[in-house]
């Protein structure tokens, strides 16, 4: 980690100007990044500092992890709601580390960390933010699927500003990177990693939740995951021939409850700038189709595990 340098002072005076303003903080914080910036190591605001992260601001969940000091307001609150010290948490879409990092920071030494991320570029930032803040994680360069094996993985454009669009492909004519990776079932990782229970699993691949909600029947069916924070891509997903209604439905029928939270963008804004105190603020029961939105983002509580809202 030498060669990458602390935080610049420019930088340093930009956050605290940016965090301190009533509105237009993401748009400022986007023009700031239009200039070159070579990656540095700065304090994970949302940790009060004790995780530090490369931030490399042409990615914008780097990017707002950095001036804001979080990234996913409505996300980062449910984290913190659900997480305890020796609890465990389930990353599979870890990208560079954000939720891995706060997890940890929430889990304490006494709890259980394992991230999964299979884009090359992506697992070294892991490694590297892993290493960095010195975290027993177990990390894997797996992207967790429906076989043990390999498959293609396109990766994403560097100047496109999101970094967390890779995604499972059989085939692509789009002009993206691709990787051939390893792939896993989560069920036999997550045992050979010698984690049972699992407090909080978080699902965010891009369109490959339909190759892995279908093999976690088991787990599901024991309670194995507590709590499941799921991200649906029903654009990827209706490629595939399923829809987020299959999806939820499957975990639906073992007995879990589903509560959607509210990504509209007058409460994504209000969360964004005044995180919520409670998730009660942007969760509501899952009742059937009509409460699906376009990017639906789902929270399920497996038989037994009450609200901590």
């Amino acid at each position: 980690m030498d060669e990458l340098r602390q935080t610049p002072r420019w930088v340093r005076m930009c956050v605290r100007t940016i965090r301190a303003l009533p509105r237009g903080r993401y748009p400022l914080m986007n023009l700031l990044c239009r200039r070159p910036i070579k990656p540095f190591i700065h304090p994970l605001g949302i940790t009060q500092g004790r995780m530090r992260f490369v931030c490399d601001a042409r990615d914008e969940i780097s990017r707002e992890a950095c001036f804001m000091g979080y990234y996913e307001p409505q996300e980062t609150v449910l984290m913190q709601n659900l997480l305890r010290p020796g609890m465990s948490f389930v990353d599979l879409g870890a990208n560079w580390g954000y939720y891995t990092l706060l997890g940890a920071d929430l889990v304490g030494p006494t709890g259980r960390v394992v991230s999964f991320e299979p884009h090359p570029t992506l697992y070294s930032l892991l490694k590297k933010n892993v290493s960095l803040n010195g975290l027993p994680c177990t990390i894997l360069p797996i992207a967790v699927a429906d076989r043990f094996g390999e498959m293609t993985l396109e990766g994403f454009d560097k100047e496109d500003g999101n970094w967390g669009v890779s995604k499972l492909v059989a085939s692509s004519e789009r002009e993206r990177p691709q990787f051939r990776v390893r792939t896993g079932l989560l069920e036999t990782l997550l045992d050979e990693a010698g984690v049972d229970e699992v407090d909080l699993l978080k699902i965010d691949i891009e369109g490959a939740e339909a190759l892995v909600i279908p093999t976690i029947k088991s787990g599901l069916a024991r309670g194995r995951y507590k709590r499941i924070l799921l991200e649906l891509h029903p654009p990827v997903l209706s490629q595939l021939g399923v829809s987020s209604q299959i999806l939820n439905q499957q975990i639906l029928d073992q007995g879990y409850r589903a509560f959607t939270i509210d990504h509209t963008p007058k409460v994504y804004r209000n969360a964004a700038y005044h995180l919520p105190r409670s998730p009660a603020a942007f969760l509501s029961h899952l009742e059937g189709e009509a409460r699906f939105a376009a990017w639906p983002h789902v929270l399920f509580l497996a038989p037994g595990v009450q609200p901590s809202w």
